[in-house]
């Protein structure tokens, strides 16, 4: 169980990021007597879903949500993440090489099989045993003991907490970005590597989940949160703040015509 100061995390990124949505806060849980109460289901609004669209619901609408696999339909998610398998007897890797063909991924077989590599979210054998997921705002506190923290920012808020990371770390942040299955390495990767990272949405997540152009992704353990605060207060007294302080103490230099005006003015006492 992670226990974390809940108001204290909201304020302190809705004071030092100010970044435009909520964070969402990931639990996975086995047992299903445990979802909290009022939580949405994909079905109550017509069907299936994927995860990235929900987790725009979430953080847009400020739902909470309980997901199941028979609640996804996303086929990429399902499998990666471990809610799925393919059928006996097909070759996992020569299929998801077809399959990212197929998508317009990659430009053809030979380029699938470099992409289907260790760092692949759908070759990755680390999958999640969990019979169910709660997505929900962080600041609802329906879920006080979360897995995972997710914090959707622009470039320059995503620079803020990689500082605050490193400051407190030392490590630095690493992402990877192969477009496909992003939400794996938003609400799986932190979990099972214990580190925060970048996630450059996908284009199913774009297309589907409305993810803004300038909208990235910072995924963390909940259990290293207090580092994120920790740092992004104390770098922010240091002088590294967002909105980005632009050096603005200096004498401009002018156009052309400004500086034609400037001859004919009267002399002015320095």
């Amino acid at each position: 169980m992670t226990d974390i100061n809940i108001k204290l995390a909201v304020e302190t990124i809705s004071k030092y990021l100010r970044v435009h949505s909520p964070p969402i806060a990931l639990k996975w849980v086995d047992n299903l007597e445990n979802l909290p109460k009022d939580v949405k289901r994909p079905s109550e609004y017509g069907g299936k879903m994927a995860f990235c669209q929900i987790f725009s619901i979430v953080r847009k609408w400020g739902l909470p949500f309980a997901i199941e696999p028979e609640n996804i339909n996303c086929v990429a998610a399902l499998l990666s993440v471990g809610w799925g398998d393919l059928a006996e007897g097909l070759n996992k890797k020569e299929e998801y090489a077809d399959f990212l063909v197929d998508a317009g991924y990659v430009k053809d077989r030979e380029t699938a099989m470099k992409n289907l590599g260790e760092n692949s979210s759908l070759m990755k054998e680390e999958k999640i045993s969990a019979k169910a997921l709660i997505v929900a705002p962080l600041e609802s506190e329906t879920i006080p003991d979360p897995d995972v923290i997710v914090i959707y920012a622009n470039p320059a808020q995503m620079a803020r907490m990689a500082q605050a990371m490193v400051y407190s770390e030392g490590a630095t942040i690493e992402t990877s970005a192969d477009f496909g299955v992003s939400c794996y390495r938003e609400m799986v990767t932190p979990m099972l590597e214990n580190k925060a990272v970048f996630v450059t949405p996908g284009r199913g997540a774009r297309i589907i989940a409305g993810i803004g152009d300038d909208e990235m992704a910072f995924s963390l353990p909940a259990g290293k949160l207090d580092n994120l605060l920790t740092g992004l207060k104390i770098t922010h007294e240091n002088g590294t703040r967002y909105p980005i302080n632009q050096a603005l103490f200096f004498e401009p230099r002018y156009w052309d015509a400004i500086e034609k005006l400037r001859t004919k003015m009267r002399k002015m006492d320095s």
